[in-house]
């Protein structure tokens, strides 16, 4: 008999998940859960459910890729149901310690991974409950690598620190994106031409940085030539204390990543 896990949630993440197990743990039943059954179609998925507690009768493992809002709602009638199962947030803000009152279980995971999750490139890092035998940290680190790479972290706090590095950070690759092309345009270029500038530029980059055995600093300097055009435009950023400025944004993250915190 396969094992099964629930997924509660088919958004942007739960899909990420739900495709990923289906392709790499072929022996894992998936029950697929959402509210909305034209996301569950669309998945042509085996097992969909639009109510939870039959989409966790007869799971082990659970999977909450819900909004943190809708959480404990959700969560209260299934309570008694999920004291048994080894339970997986994906949800940002609620700690471990809340999820056990609000589920009963002590095998509790709480992860953050990070978008491009979508595309089997994602990085989560998690961390664990102490009722969390061997055997289930096994299984997490499977379901996570289904999805990219996993870290886990040796307490819950650290989770507040990746949460603005890895969870954020696509949004600061974007931005970069972003500012490339508004700046191509200023310079001339058309906004197809721009946009390719930006895309291009750093999707190659970050195939590169994944194939160059080079670390980040290393390749820095390897396309830096002294007295070049690409020093001048890094002195720049340094007399504009860049460093400091990006620093300062994700202490700022960071400490509202904490506030959140339920």
């Amino acid at each position: 008999m396969k094992e099964t896990i629930a997924i509660i949630g088919a958004g942007n993440m739960g899909t990420a998940f739900y495709k990923g197990v289906r392709e790499h743990l072929n022996r894992v039943r998936i029950n697929l859960c959402d509210k909305n059954m034209e996301k569950l179609t669309a998945l042509d998925a085996e097992h969909i459910y639009t109510d939870p507690a039959k989409a966790v009768a007869e799971a082990s493992v659970v999977l909450l890729a819900v909004k943190p809002q809708s959480a404990q709602a959700l969560l209260a009638p299934l309570s008694p149901a999920l004291k048994h199962h080894l339970i997986i947030s994906i949800m940002a803000g609620i700690s471990i310690t809340t999820l056990e009152q609000w589920t009963g279980a002590t095998a509790v995971v709480r992860a953050m991974p990070n978008l491009p999750a979508q595309v089997a490139r994602g990085l989560t890092g998690w961390t664990a409950s102490a009722g969390t035998d061997d055997k289930e940290r096994a299984f997490v680190k499977e379901l996570f690598l289904s999805v990219g790479q996993e870290i886990e972290l040796e307490n819950e706090s650290m989770l507040d620190s990746l949460t603005p590095l890895s969870g954020s950070g696509p949004a600061y690759f974007f931005l970069l994106a972003e500012l490339i092309a508004a700046k191509a345009i200023k310079e001339g270029f058309t906004e197809k031409q721009a946009n390719l500038i930006a895309r291009e530029t750093l999707i190659g980059s970050a195939l590169l940085l994944d194939e160059d055995p080079r670390g980040v600093r290393d390749m820095r300097i390897a396309v830096t030539s002294k007295a070049g055009v690409t020093e001048a435009a890094l002195r720049s950023l340094n007399d504009a204390k860049f460093e400091n400025i990006f620093a300062e944004a994700i202490d700022r993250a960071i400490a509202r990543s904490r506030e959140l915190n339920a």
